[in-house]
């Protein structure tokens, strides 16, 4: 309860001193530079983007967040492992999808507020949370029958909702995007039944793989159709993170093998398993993406640390600080604290999963704004 207390402090403050705890800390540092960033202009002098309160703020609370997730997950019994990260995926990329929808101006508002970082990611991160609560929950019901109907009529329900609450917020509306959503609602739910074995506790990633559809088709769409649109950035940016992944891994490989070196043959097979191979190419995708952005379109950074480091050293050191944050990580995670984890596999594979989210979602928006020019 204690970590409520701030939250409980700044709303009744923003009441009852209205300039102190409103004007100058609430609007200054957090909702206006996202008003600021929705509405494409500086809001009463204040500028989008991160600053360093803010930034420490959200620290915070992505901290607390991983811990109380973690506690619930414990309490529901659910796994966490890399079927559990890998059907969390679809959400990852649904926020940097939808993300840069924002930057193409595809909603109105307010919609458009919540669409903005970190806004979409509190609102994304909620939704896939109650999902796995209410999946958790269904996995404990005893079914009388069949309970794929159940569950297929559980995902369809939804889906005209959705569509009626939203159509009025975006811009331009397709309802033909619905037959797209309901290919793709299908061919999900096979999968995640059938051959990926998934029960209801994954209720989540069908859900998430359904958003991802109708996200992801306005994507191709405005890719397809835009002039000012930029479609090789996709291959340009994802061949780029890719290539230097396979170079990454190559180096301890080789350095595995030679002698001089004093690598350990093992080090490649650790950096080279499922979760920690993600990390290095979700960080890699992520300064690939940055570095496009800053070299070729002239786009700036909005993070408070890399924007000092690009300015004072130029964005080819955003590969450098990906590199040695994977080095850091990995080894830590893995080899420093591999005895500490070996009780908990389960916190160090939610751990992963949250840094691959740092890395991939602000990857995916980057690439996809610059693939539709905006």
């Amino acid at each position: 309860m204690i970590i409520f207390v701030p939250l409980i402090i700044l709303v009744v403050g923003s009441f009852m001193a209205k300039e102190i705890f409103w004007d100058s800390f609430l609007w200054r540092y957090f909702w206006a530079p996202v008003v600021a960033d929705a509405e494409r202009e500086p809001v009463n002098g204040i500028s989008a983007g991160y600053n360093i309160v803010n930034t420490i703020i959200y620290g915070i609370i992505l901290v607390i967040s991983f811990f109380g997730i973690i506690e619930l997950i414990r309490h529901f019994d659910i796994s966490i492992n890399k079927k559990f990260v890998y059907t969390l995926l679809p959400w990852v990329i649904l926020g940097g999808s939808l993300r840069s929808l924002e930057d193409a101006g595809l909603f109105k508002s307010p919609l458009d507020k919540f669409m903005i970082t970190p806004m979409i990611y509190f609102v994304l991160g909620f939704s896939a949370v109650f999902l796995m609560l209410i999946g958790a929950h269904l996995s404990r019901i005893e079914w009388d029958t069949d309970k794929s109907k159940y569950m297929g009529l559980l995902i369809l329900t939804p889906l005209p909702f959705f569509y009626l609450f939203l159509g009025s917020f975006i811009e331009p509306f397709f309802i033909s995007f619905i037959v797209v959503v309901l290919l793709f609602l299908s061919l999900t739910f096979l999968i995640g039944l059938i051959y990926l074995d998934l029960d209801e506790k994954y209720l989540f990633f069908t859900y998430g793989t359904t958003l991802l559809s109708i996200s992801l088709s306005y994507n191709v769409y405005i890719i397809l159709f835009r002039d000012s649109a930029n479609p090789l950035e996709v291959v340009i940016i994802t061949m780029l993170g890719s290539i230097l992944t396979f170079l990454f891994l190559g180096f301890f490989w080789i350095s595995g093998r030679v002698s001089l070196t004093g690598f350990k043959r093992e080090y490649f097979e650790i950096f080279s398993r499922p979760l920690n191979l993600l990390i290095c190419w979700a960080h890699l995708f992520d300064a690939s993406s940055t570095y496009r952005g800053v070299t070729a379109f002239g786009y700036a950074e909005k993070h408070v640390l890399p924007e000092f480091l690009i300015e004072y050293t130029g964005p080819e050191i955003l590969f450098v600080v990906k590199i040695v944050l994977i080095l850091v990580v990995i080894y830590v995670l893995d080899i420093l604290l591999e005895e500490d984890f070996s009780e908990d596999e389960s916190l160090r594979s939610f751990l992963k999963f949250v840094i691959i989210v740092l890395g991939t979602a602000p990857a995916v928006r980057n690439t996809l704004r610059l693939a539709m020019g905006v």
